[in-house]
This record gives structure tokens, sequence and C-alpha cells, in this order.
């Protein structure tokens, strides 16, 4: 059985036209204990991407979400799956 988690925040960007990011994060763990994530990055309603998705080496769900934030918002900081 999956164990979902969604997460919905706004994320500034510090450089480039610093626009703030509407952020859904879905953040999972498996039967098997993994847990991985899934992002959707808008900006004035329009999707600007998912980020770059990786899995999370997190082993608690508290350090999933952690992981999985601190990630997304290097991506949108860094523009990498995200479209500014």
């Amino acid at each position: 059985m999956l164990h979902p988690q969604v997460y919905k925040f706004q994320y500034t960007r510090r450089q480039g036209l610093e626009r703030t990011y509407d952020v859904m994060l879905n953040v999972v763990q498996w039967e098997c204990g993994v847990f991985s994530y899934e992002s959707w990055v808008h900006y004035a309603h329009q999707f600007k991407g998912n980020g770059l998705v990786f899995p999370l080496a997190a082993r608690t769900a508290d350090d999933a979400a952690a992981e999985a934030l601190a990630r997304i918002e290097d991506s949108i900081e860094n523009l990498a799956g995200v479209a500014e």
C-alpha cells in the first residue's frame, strides 16, 4: 500500500526574474519502504516543469519531505527541469 503525502507551498527564486512559483509536491513511501517524489511547478497558472526527479535517500517520512523540498527548491533556483 502506498503512503502519499502532498505538500503545497510557494518558492521565490533568488536570481533571474525572482518569480514566486506555486509548487505541489507529492512524496510517496512504497511498500518496500523506499521514498520517491514528484513535483509540479506553476507560475501565473502556467505549468513550468517538474524539476529533476531522483530517488530519495531518506529513511523517514519527515526526512523524505525535507529532502524532496530541498531538491525542488534547488531545481527552481538552477532552472533544472523548470522554465523561467
